[in-house]
């Protein structure tokens, strides 16, 4: 297997935009440095160009380490039918976002690189965050800790937390 690193390897290099910090949702995260401006193209979210295939693999690895009380931590991102993108990388900073059940940035592919954008105006200091959107089959190994009012308390797209809800009620009666 080829292996194609997208740009940044190396020391971790963030936009002037924003900075690294302590987060209250999990770990590090990212935060405005000054106000940015809903629509702007904040960071881009780097790291390796794997197959499908290649993805579920490394799935497996996460899962395994996970289970033997290792880190837990998702960084392969989407990328169209055939590929994904591992961040899994220090210099990936986009991967230090945390998820959020209401998101003020969201994820766009934009000409096959993938973009967190703002979805509305940051305030200075403001953390950065986007919907990671699993799928319902994943939501049990995704707790969430974002702390929004709407949250279903796993990580989860927001049209399917629904069914998060439900499942847990039933399990409560």
């Amino acid at each position: 297997m080829t292996r194609r690193i997208i740009k940044g390897a190396g020391r971790l290099k963030l936009p002037a935009e924003v900075r690294l910090g302590r987060s209250g949702v999990h770990g590090y995260g990212l935060f405005a440095r000054d106000f940015i401006p809903q629509g702007a193209q904040i960071i881009e979210y780097l790291g390796e160009r794997i197959t499908k295939a290649e993805a579920q693999r490394r799935e497996d690895q996460r899962l395994a380490r996970l289970a033997a009380g290792g880190d837990g931590c998702v960084y392969v991102f989407e990328l169209n039918k055939r590929h994904d993108i591992d961040g899994n990388f220090s210099w990936n900073a986009a991967r230090r976002i945390n998820h959020s059940c209401n998101p003020n940035c969201e994820s766009l592919n934009i000409r096959g690189r993938i973009w967190i954008v703002a979805l509305r105006d940051l305030a200075p200091d403001e953390e950065l965050s986007f919907d990671y959107g699993f799928s319902y089959s994943e939501w049990r190994g995704h707790r969430c800790r974002c702390g929004a009012r709407q949250c279903a308390g796993y990580i989860i797209k927001s049209g399917q937390r629904w069914r998060v809800r439900q499942a847990l009620a039933a399990e409560r009666t």
